[in-house]
């Protein structure tokens, strides 16, 4: 029942977008430029659910690139046990998706000493995914993994400086 359902959104949103490209294409005068704008409307239209997402997805990126493990100074943890607190999960102003940052610290197991602090990011799904029954109720991202920063980049971080994560 949901494939049907679902196959019946997609036929109505290709109907929908080739009629309005068609629309859209008809009001432009010369007879030469018709086809290329029924075809570019088709494409912007096709894509435009999606925009949100993949603008997002850049922006999450950007700040997980700027903000995250990447930038952090791990010298200090250079071959010691540390074990991990989060913080809370604060809206990010000026982003396309909902999009929450955590600061993130790691404690030296023996002394408690901050040694590592930085910023996770957790991303929520475009319009599509959040207001859609299409998203079977997962307001997650489509196009990426928004659930937080590259989790494999830490891990090679670590191995790299040889700091070994106590888990609770």
């Amino acid at each position: 029942m949901i494939g049907l359902l679902f196959l019946t959104t997609i036929a109505l949103w290709l109907f929908a977008c080739v009629w309005l490209s068609t629309k859209v294409g008809n009001l432009v005068a010369d007879s030469r430029w018709q086809p290329p704008t029924k075809v570019f409307s088709l494409i912007a239209l096709l894509s435009s659910p999606f925009l949100d997402e993949v603008i997002g997805k850049y922006q999450f990126e950007k700040l997980c690139k700027t903000n995250g493990i990447e930038s952090a100074d791990v010298s200090k943890a250079h071959g010691r046990k540390v074990k991990v607190e989060y913080g809370d999960r604060v809206p990010v102003r000026e982003t396309i998706l909902p999009i929450k940052e955590s600061d993130v610290s790691f404690r030296d197991a023996d002394t408690d000493e901050i040694l590592i602090r930085h910023k996770n990011y957790y991303a929520s799904g475009g319009w599509l995914m959040r207001y859609t029954w299409l998203s079977l109720g997962s307001n997650h991202t489509m196009l990426f993994d928004g659930s937080t920063c590259d989790i494999r980049k830490e891990q090679k971080i670590f191995k790299a400086n040889s700091i070994t994560f106590l888990y609770k």
